[in-house]
């Protein structure tokens, strides 16, 4: 394998695991998977990047109008509206932005659920074959997410209006809360679910549907890890903290994209393992994990064994030595009498000169 051949599909990076030293549960083997691949992260993520490029410069100019405006000669009123204005404009931008962000989603997805697995994963020909075979699912995709944000402003903002006059107003109000809530923690599973089965794209929003509701606490803890560094992001421009947003901006340039898919695919995986791959025949369950039926004290039997066998041929030896020892006894005893017999005839000798 020449230079270039290591540089295209890099290492798999798969750790020779046996059964005694596998992870127990996720958690241990995702620290593990991010202690071996740290820096391999740092490539996904600038790959990733690339993509989000636009998204980042759109949002930091309409960042830097809303900033601009005069709180003072505007008033309190003008200010919201000036606001709401620029929301509506920076969401309607945002559409192609995300858009096109969703190919390299599925590239990134396909390589962490690979790691998260400890599955075999070269690095960049894995994320250009998952971004050419999954683009076309995984940018319908994000372009449907892409008018999630715009529609749930716009109807957050109409019944929020109404329901001032009309209280009843609310319900629709929290329905529209809870179906973006709904969204929010399904949109984790849709790229693995595209790049790890074959689904038609009804299917993979289905799929996605049934098991975030079944697993809605887990799958909110996901969204809530990988949406702490966007809030310090946030309080770091809302406050103006440069070494805030420093460190934030540092985060998403060289981990962020890459450690939240990384997140999503731990996560995914074990709920995967839970609903899906048990009703599929021939799908591998708990890959990366110590097997269910493996018990701890399995090795201390197969001493306890190996004991035993040694042990046995020392029993087994052990009448045919205490019979060698009763017949040395038995000779040497045999011999002290000899001696004794051969005292006694000196000593008759003896009188008998005398």
């Amino acid at each position: 394998m020449g230079i270039f051949d290591r540089f295209y599909y890099g290492k798999a990076g798969q750790r020779d695991y046996t059964e005694a030293n596998m992870p127990k549960n996720r958690l241990s083997l995702f620290f593990l998977v991010l202690k071996d691949h740290v820096f391999d992260l740092v490539k996904v993520n600038l790959m990733q990047l690339l993509f989000w490029v636009p998204f980042i410069f759109w949002t930091y100019l309409n960042v830097a109008a809303m900033q601009s405006i005069d709180v003072e000669a505007v008033g309190m009123s003008g200010l919201m509206e000036q606001l709401n204005g620029y929301v509506t404009i920076w969401l309607i931008g945002l559409i192609p932005c995300i858009a096109i962000t969703g190919p390299s989603s599925a590239g990134a997805a396909y390589v962490m659920r690979n790691w998260a697995r400890d599955q075999h994963s070269f690095l960049f020909s894995d994320f250009k074959d998952a971004f050419k075979s999954n683009w076309k699912q995984a940018l319908a995709v994000s372009t449907i997410t892409s008018f999630i944000p715009l529609v749930v402003f716009t109807a957050v903002s109409f019944y929020s209006q109404l329901s001032k006059t009309n209280p009843f107003l609310f319900i629709p109000l929290g329905i529209v809360v809870m179906l973006l809530l709904l969204y929010t923690v399904m949109l984790p599973l849709l790229y693995p679910l595209i790049v790890g089965y074959e689904l038609s794209l009804k299917n993979v929003y289905r799929n996605g549907i049934l098991m975030a509701s079944a697993s809605l606490p887990l799958m909110l803890l996901s969204r809530i890890i990988t949406f702490i560094p966007i809030f310090f992001l946030v309080m770091g421009i809302y406050t103006g903290n440069a070494i805030m947003l420093m460190i934030c901006i540092l985060y998403y340039m060289f981990f962020g994209f890459a450690m939240s898919r990384l997140i999503y695919a731990s996560f995914a995986n074990g709920i995967f393992d839970k609903y899906l791959n048990p009703k599929i025949e021939g799908a591998p369950v708990g890959q990366g994990l110590r097997p269910a039926d493996y018990e701890e004290f399995d090795v201390d039997d197969d001493e306890d064994e190996e004991e035993t066998a040694d042990a046995a041929p020392k029993r087994a030896a052990e009448p045919e030595a205490a019979e060698k020892r009763s017949g040395l006894k038995a000779l040497l005893n045999r011999k002290k009498a000899e001696d004794i017999e051969l005292d006694d005839d000196d000593e008759d000798e003896d009188d008998d000169d005398e």
